[in-house]
């Protein structure tokens, strides 16, 4: 009679607790990672009567949860990857909106600038075309302006993200610690291995979200206990301790954060090695689409300047004198690393912007000699001295290293301020060296038909420019004579010396170039003077108006528009990529989830229909007692 007590006592408690994990279920149904979970029934060891084995009831062995390792990995792996691709492809398609914008893009403004150039060269005494140009430079130096400014406000913006990535990061490696020690704390005892289901749902949802963080190495190792591995395998969290990532200034550039990674030895970046999540996103963008843009806008700018400059240089402005630069740029950066122990100086000027290109640069020293090496591998190396002199890709490098001690380093960054440092230097129209500073004539006596070109400047900065020579012709003219010293045909010539003549023939001297044509008559003469009052000279007007076709950048394979255009399609071809693949992993991702929710999560008619089976089990289990009283009753009775 006990034993059908007993056994019913059993089965009532067993299906009550069935029916308290159903309806567990049933109201998570909707619960974010809940995983559906199911009671495993087993029946009690049997006693021995007369004989034999008698039945004891049923047991709760366990309450399980609808868990597959594989299918969670893939979830957070997919998720990681898809994080990653989200983060770039959203910041991306910022830059690639600015950049290749129709109407507030850089090219109309380039366009309309060079525009303004062949107004003054077709009416170079016009005081308006001169102002007008003035004005299309002002707001073709602000748009490079309001680029750089944009851009830098993304720097910064993705610099806050990382800062707050890593603070997640370190929250979420807490938290599964906290569950790891609570899992341990509120351990069942030795005879079973039953696990909250509840927390562990938990966990495996922060684990997730720590996916979407960062890309992680998740190892079980058992005991309530769970690992995490980032980068190369470094720790996060082993057990119940936990490492932290730091977002702190690297050392040989204070505006750019790295990952610190805090071990129990040492403090290490590893930026490099992270590649997954949002961080691995914002990683990957900063350093191989923000920074990249910004440089290559830069040498774009410094480019237009230098050129730009150069010509005007050789041309000669409305008050008779040589032009002077028209923009100006934010100089090279040279930053000195902070762990140096040394106080060695550097200067960086750009010397030949065909050769610039889009890198960054490191400089070290080793005790004896400089190196340096472009972020695509390239480099130089100069020995040490007070100063020593580099000079490699479009740059000179000025190092003063009398105090210099081996490890010493600096970054180099030639590019990165120019956009935002361009500036129109003049605001006066006549100021503008649109005429050449030489002019050449033929007497009017001449007999002969030879014709003398206008002249270039070679030279601007010849003291002997603005200086006027004379060419005349000896009897018989088959030589002439120079007044001043001359090179004709790489042959140099002392003043009043006498000169071959023949057709074509290009005569050099005092920074200047002209060449001489035709059939000559004895006496002729020619002069190459100053071309002061030269209001009508469109000569070098016409040079600047070229700029836009000649080849500038990558040895002079690029003008300036094919440049920009190199900048947009570069951008835009990352941001496509990107797009392609964030669609691809969202795919994927999908598929994981949905493989893993078949797995996990509740179905609401498999619920109902294991409700009516506990109920109709506790029932008749409750009927069982009933049984065993009147059994009971019926003994008593019998005996009073």
């Amino acid at each position: 009679m006990a034993d059908l007590l007993n056994n019913a006592v059993s089965g009532l408690m067993a299906f009550q607790r069935a029916l308290s994990t159903t309806s567990h279920n049933i109201a998570n149904v909707n619960t974010p990672g809940y995983s559906r979970q199911t009671v495993e029934f087993v029946t009690n060891p049997p006693s021995f009567y007369g004989g034999n084995y008698f039945g004891n009831g049923v047991s709760i062995e366990s309450v399980t949860r609808a868990y597959d390792q594989f299918l969670n990995t893939e979830v957070r792996d997919s998720t990681s990857i898809f994080s990653r691709s989200q983060k770039f492809s959203e910041l991306s398609g910022y830059i690639d909106d600015i950049l290749a914008d129709p109407q507030g893009g850089l090219s109309p403004m380039l366009h309309q600038f060079f525009e303004s150039v062949q107004d003054v060269a077709d009416d170079p005494a016009s005081s308006t075309a001169r102002n007008a140009l003035i004005y299309s430079a002002d707001t073709l130096a602000a748009r490079f302006q309001s680029y750089d400014q944009r851009f830098e406000e993304l720097t910064r913006n993705t610099s806050a993200d990382i800062h707050s990535t890593v603070e997640e990061i370190n929250s979420l490696v807490a938290q599964i610690r906290d569950i790891n020690i609570t899992l341990n704390d509120f351990a069942p005892s030795a005879a079973s291995t039953q696990q909250s289901a509840d927390l562990l749902d938990k966990r495996d949802a922060l684990l997730g979200e720590l996916a979407g963080k960062v890309d992680i190495t998740v190892i079980d190792e058992g005991e309530n206990n769970l690992s995490i591995f980032i980068g190369n395998g470094q720790t996060m969290l082993s057990g119940n301790t936990a490492f932290a990532l730091n977002a702190q200034a690297d050392i040989g550039d204070p505006s750019r954060d790295v990952i610190s990674y805090n071990g129990l030895i040492s403090v290490f970046d590893i930026s490099s090695n992270l590649n997954g999540g949002e961080l691995g996103g914002l990683l990957d963008f900063r350093n191989n689409v923000l920074e990249p843009t910004r440089n290559a806008l830069g040498r774009t700018a410094i480019g237009l300047a230098e050129t730009f400059n150069a010509q005007m240089r050789d041309g000669m402005d409305l008050d008779g004198n040589l032009g002077q630069d028209f923009f100006s740029y934010d100089p090279p950066q040279s930053i000195a690393y902070s762990s140096n122990l040394g106080t060695p100086t550097v200067s960086t000027v750009i010397s030949d912007v065909t050769a610039v290109t889009t890198d960054n640069y490191e400089l070290d020293f080793d005790g004896a000699n400089w190196t340096l090496t472009s972020d695509s591998g390239s480099s130089a190396t100069v020995a040490n001295g007070a100063p020593a002199t580099l000079v490699f890709e479009g740059m000179t490098l000025t190092i003063d290293g009398a105090t210099a001690v081996a490890g010493d380093r600096f970054t180099i960054k030639p590019t990165l301020a120019a956009s935002g440092g361009l500036r129109v230097l003049t605001s006066d129209p006549d100021e503008i060296a649109v005429a050449a500073p030489i002019r050449s004539s033929a007497s009017l006596n001449n007999l002969g038909d030879v014709e003398i070109s206008a002249g270039i400047v070679t030279d601007v900065t010849d003291p002997n420019l603005l200086n006027t020579a004379t060419l005349t012709f000896d009897n018989p003219p088959t030589t002439l004579r120079a007044d001043v010293d001359v090179v004709v045909g790489g042959v140099p010539y002392l003043a009043g010396a006498a000169i071959p003549f023949s057709n074509n023939m290009l005569v050099d001297a005092n920074g200047w170039q002209v060449s001489l044509n035709g059939t000559p008559q004895a006496d002729d003469v020619f002069s190459i003077e100053s071309n002061v009052g030269g209001s009508g000279d469109n000569r070098n007007a016409l040079m600047l108006a070229n700029l836009q076709n000649v080849g500038i950048f990558d040895g002079g394979d690029a003008t300036y528009q094919e440049d920009y255009g190199t900048l947009v399609g570069f951008v835009g071809s990352q941001t496509l990529a990107a797009n392609l693949e964030r669609d691809a992993q969202e795919s994927l991702l999908i598929q994981a989830i949905d493989r893993q929710s078949a797995k996990a999560s509740v179905n609401l008619d498999e619920e109902a229909a294991d409700l009516v089976r506990y109920q109709q089990a506790y029932e008749a289990t409750a009927r069982l007692i009933s049984t065993a009283q009147t059994i009971f009753e019926t003994l008593l009775n019998s005996v009073r």
